[in-house]
């Protein structure tokens, strides 16, 4: 009988850390599991395990007296990733959006 070599359970700390190498990476989901010698399956559940564990950004209306009612805005996540709105954006754009970070 042929001896399977299986890689040991790694902890939840251990899976942020890949999950973050992961999108400092640029690869594919694909690609960074192969290079890894990763299952694609279990890297997309460390991903989603990583996300759920996250707490959602957290906004604050900033108001500026005595400039018009138009806004900008600029998302930065930890990876880097930058979503920029024009002012004359619709919220409900913005909404659509953010699930997705």
């Amino acid at each position: 009988m042929k001896h399977v070599s299986r890689r040991r359970r790694s902890n939840s700390a251990e899976r942020a850390q890949w999950a973050q190498r992961f999108y400092q990476s640029g690869l594919s989901q694909r690609e960074f599991a192969l290079r890894h010698q990763f299952r694609l399956s279990t890297l997309q559940r460390w991903l989603a395990q990583n996300r759920a564990a996250t707490s959602p950004p957290a906004f604050a209306e900033l108001k500026f007296p005595g400039l018009p009612p138009r806004w900008a805005a600029e998302v930065v996540r930890a990876d880097g990733t930058v979503l920029r709105l024009a002012h004359d954006a619709p919220s409900a754009l913005l909404e659509l959006l953010m699930p997705a970070w």
